[in-house]
């Protein structure tokens, strides 16, 4: 019987430190919905931020040579496929365009699912044959990181 009881204590002690680190982890993460600091407002943030507002994710990068070296058509050896940006961080999307030389044109969307600088969209669209020698203008829509 000391045994059951012990465990039943050591248990809730366990599963009340979890919840207590929760707590306190969401107050100093500010992508977790935290502020770091559990004094301030919720109100508008710095650059226009949102409650809710999620930054970058600087994982989702990609080469130059996507657009340097772009897959060739299927059905044209003289076109390209466009190469998908989407889900990509804006920063490594425009190395890559500007080591092509192509230009492009971006918009600012609201949406907090993938983060800021995050590509939500692009036209024209990856797989898209094109000719390289009369690149058309991309249009990237780009996330703010603020909830639509």
């Amino acid at each position: 019987m000391p045994l059951i009881v012990g465990s039943i204590v050591v248990a809730l002690l366990a599963i009340g430190g979890l919840v207590t680190a929760l707590a306190l982890q969401k107050e100093d993460d500010p992508q977790a919905g935290g502020s770091g600091d559990p004094g301030s407002s919720q109100g508008e943030g710095k650059d226009g931020e949102k409650p809710g507002f999620r930054g970058p994710d600087l994982t989702k990068t990609m080469e130059t040579e996507e657009c340097t070296d772009p897959d060739e058509s299927y059905n044209d050896p003289e076109k390209i496929r466009v190469p998908d940006f989407t889900f990509t961080n804006i920063t490594f999307v425009k190395k890559c365009l500007q080591a092509a030389k192509w230009k492009y044109d971006t918009t600012s969307v609201d949406e907090n699912a993938y983060g800021k600088d995050t590509v939500m969209r692009q036209s024209p669209k990856a797989g898209t044959e094109v000719d390289p020698d009369d690149m058309p203008s991309i249009q990237l829509d780009v996330s703010s990181g603020n909830p639509s």
